[in-house]
């Protein structure tokens, strides 16, 4: 199994572990909360079957990655990244990540700039900033995020199955988008996680990424489902084009928060056209409604 040192937590080092597969360009993709690397084996496949070296990871904390009781902040998670990137030589990357990832993704852009990124993507992310204050009302309450991690730290697994129904909105789409062993998969990778990772990584989430996105000069293409319960479009992709110095949109209609599985389709042919034309700009609603998207700011992170 392959795996980068990123650090160390008193006798044991701190390790990534990752998988590399196929050749071509690069794209690099970062896997959100309470998930791991393989959550992305419908985009891993589009990407292969198009002609694209993969590289996917597990955060630290999540899947086969080293546990440390520390790191689990974005400054840290884009330092990991780096050292992937970094030890792998990678250049004229894509960069994408999903959900908590696309934090990992801005923060390196703001950090490292472009010398080895060419284009990034954000699928449902969690940007700019998810928490309402006085100079960002269109935020979360904190209430919702305290309430987050009370649950967690009160019952985990109880928590995250709960953030798996909403992540599907399995009450809509089980048995049709999603099976019951999809389901099931995706909850058993959460509870694997570290404990010490599920809180600290809903407390990352909070951060303030609006100074980072005026530093990204790449091309960014955001994806997200217009009924996303857990990082609501209305809070979090909406305001990016007035973010970003070059970004292009892609809502999926119908979508909830977990599209990469449920509206794979969807996001891979929008992956596959923008790694073709990243300069074009745009915004353009994906399904068979072509709805404009809405929905509500009660969420969690995700």
């Amino acid at each position: 199994m392959p795996f980068v040192t990123v650090g160390r937590e008193n006798s044991a080092a701190t390790r990534i572990y990752y998988e590399d597969h196929g050749s071509g360009s690069p794209v690099v993709l970062v896997h959100g909360y309470a998930l791991n690397g393989h959550s992305w084996e419908k985009q891993e496949a589009a990407l292969l079957a198009a002609g694209h070296r993969v590289i996917t990871y597990d955060r630290r904390g999540f899947g086969a990655s080293s546990r440390p009781s520390i790191g689990y902040d974005f400054d840290t998670l884009a330092a990991d990244l780096h050292v992937l990137l970094s030890r792998l030589d990678l250049r004229e990357v894509v960069l994408a990540g999903f959900a908590m990832g696309t934090g990992e993704v801005t923060r390196y852009l703001a950090v490292h700039g472009r010398e080895r990124v060419k284009a990034a993507v954000l699928v449902a992310p969690l940007l700019p900033f998810l928490l309402k204050t006085d100079d960002n009302s269109q935020g979360i309450d904190r209430s919702v995020f305290d309430g987050i991690m009370v649950r967690i730290s009160a019952d985990r697994p109880a928590a995250m199955k709960d953030f798996m129904d909403r992540s599907y909105n399995i009450d809509l789409l089980g048995g049709s988008r999603v099976s019951d062993q999809a389901w099931q998969n995706s909850f058993y990778v959460a509870i694997s996680a570290s404990a010490r990772a599920a809180l600290g990584c809903v407390t990352a989430c909070l951060e303030d990424f609006r100074g980072d996105l005026a530093r990204i000069d790449v091309p960014v293409l955001v994806i997200h489902g217009d009924q996303d319960r857990v990082l609501p479009y209305e809070a979090t992709s909406r305001r990016l084009p007035a973010l970003l110095k070059n970004a292009r949109s892609t809502i999926i209609a119908g979508g909830p928060h977990a599209i990469i599985w449920t509206h794979a389709d969807e996001v891979n042919q929008a992956l596959l056209d923008f790694i073709g034309r990243p300069g074009r700009a745009g915004t353009q609603n994906s399904g068979p409604e072509n709805r404009p998207p809405s929905g509500s700011q009660n969420g969690q992170a995700g």
